[in-house]
């Protein structure tokens, strides 16, 4: 029964901590599923956390839905989504194609060595692969510029939803700083990647990225055992 009530406690204090950086992100204008939200909420079982999601919904699904209200990206994300999907189903056809012509290729059943085993076969999946690759990244990257620009002028259309989400989120920190400090936690083991600071947090590491630089840094943060003055 005791390790029971621990394992209840530590899937509550990781549901906080999901919903802190799903929060966040939301802030920073990715993209994450609103039901996927309020259920997060929900897992934690408590009337003050459920009634915390209420407040912010409509501000959750302002951003969410933001694209929908850009001319032309929409017809952009289906041709990304299906590139997505595209995609991964190309690498493996490439590199089953590349599998058949190894030396060992032998072991497979001859009427698979016909088909993939074809000189013209292995080029052309490469092609095929690092075409619909590199639409995707560019595709992926036109969505993402024409988000940012149109975020940047209309600022003021968002800044008042952002500041109560960011208070949802404050107030979030101080219930998971209370249920660690409760349940005798190491504050350490609960770990959160965000993209901003925030009150009754301690930033443990700052990153801007190894190979591919980013223009903002992702915080990698503790709650804080004594509050931030």
């Amino acid at each position: 029964m005791r390790k029971q009530r621990q394992n209840k406690s530590k899937e509550k204090l990781e549901n906080l901590c999901q919903i802190i950086s799903t929060l966040d992100s939301i802030r920073a204008f990715r993209r994450i599923e609103p039901r996927l939200v309020k259920e997060g909420f929900q897992s934690i079982k408590s009337g003050e956390i459920t009634q915390m999601w209420n407040t912010i919904k409509h501000d959750v699904e302002k951003i969410v839905y933001l694209p929908m209200e850009i001319p032309g990206l929409p017809s952009l994300m289906r041709s990304t989504a299906f590139l997505k999907l595209l995609t991964p189903l190309l690498s493996l056809l490439m590199i089953a194609a590349l599998t058949f012509h190894l030396p060992y290729a032998k072991v497979f059943p001859a009427a698979l060595r016909e088909i993939f085993g074809h000189q013209a076969v292995l080029p052309i999946m490469v092609t095929l692969f690092s075409t619909a690759l590199i639409t995707y990244i560019t595709v992926d990257q036109t969505i993402r510029r024409r988000v940012i620009k149109y975020e940047e002028s209309h600022s003021g259309k968002f800044s008042r939803g952002k500041e109560r989400i960011k208070n949802v989120i404050e107030k979030l920190i101080v219930k998971l700083t209370e249920e660690l400090k409760r349940n005798n936690e190491d504050f350490t083991n609960y770990k959160m990647q965000l993209f901003y600071k925030y009150e009754g947090l301690k930033v443990i590491k700052e990153s801007m990225g190894r190979i591919i630089k980013r223009k903002y840094p992702l915080y990698t943060v503790i709650c804080a055992p004594e509050p931030n003055r």
